[in-house]
């Protein structure tokens, strides 16, 4: 008997939400131990990818972090990876170094360093990505990470 009436307010809601995205995210003020933790919970989500608002919202403090998950090479690839895609949107062009070496590292794992491509060429203005891929692109052994590379230019 409730089944026709919710039915019918279920298919009276409007379809799409109102845009409530009013700007750039603020930097989260978080001690450096809640910063950590907030790192840790981020990486290890696997259900629930988080968005580069999220990540962003940690601000620069949360790059050293990054940077040190990234380039740690007991860490799972996985979590590497990620750390290197959440290093691009937090730290930027200042990235760019670190990004570089595990791009070219051939000793890296293979989602370490496709995410490392990735990542550079989000953090290289568009008018440099070819320039800053050039060595990837004739250099890398792996056919896997000149084709990321290739995908990167084209875009």
């Amino acid at each position: 008997m409730l089944a026709l009436p919710l039915l019918a307010l279920l298919l009276s809601a409007p379809l799409t939400a109102a845009p409530t995205d009013v700007g750039p995210p603020l930097c989260l003020a978080l001690a450096p131990a809640e910063l950590r933790q907030r790192v840790d919970a981020y990486l290890r989500t696997i259900d629930v990818p988080i968005s580069p608002d999220e990540w962003r919202a940690l601000g620069p403090g949360a790059a050293p972090l990054l940077d040190e998950i990234a380039r740690d090479g007991n860490a799972l690839p996985t979590r590497r990876a990620q750390a290197l895609s959440a290093l691009a949107l937090v730290a930027g062009e200042s990235a760019s170094g670190t990004l570089a070496r595990l791009a070219s590292a051939d000793e890296a794992p293979l989602a370490v360093r496709l995410s490392a491509v990735r990542g550079l060429a989000a953090v290289t203005s568009p008018g440099r990505v070819a320039e800053a891929l050039r060595p990837l692109l004739v250099g890398a052994a792996d056919v896997r990470v000149r084709a990321t590379a290739a995908r990167q230019v084209g875009h």
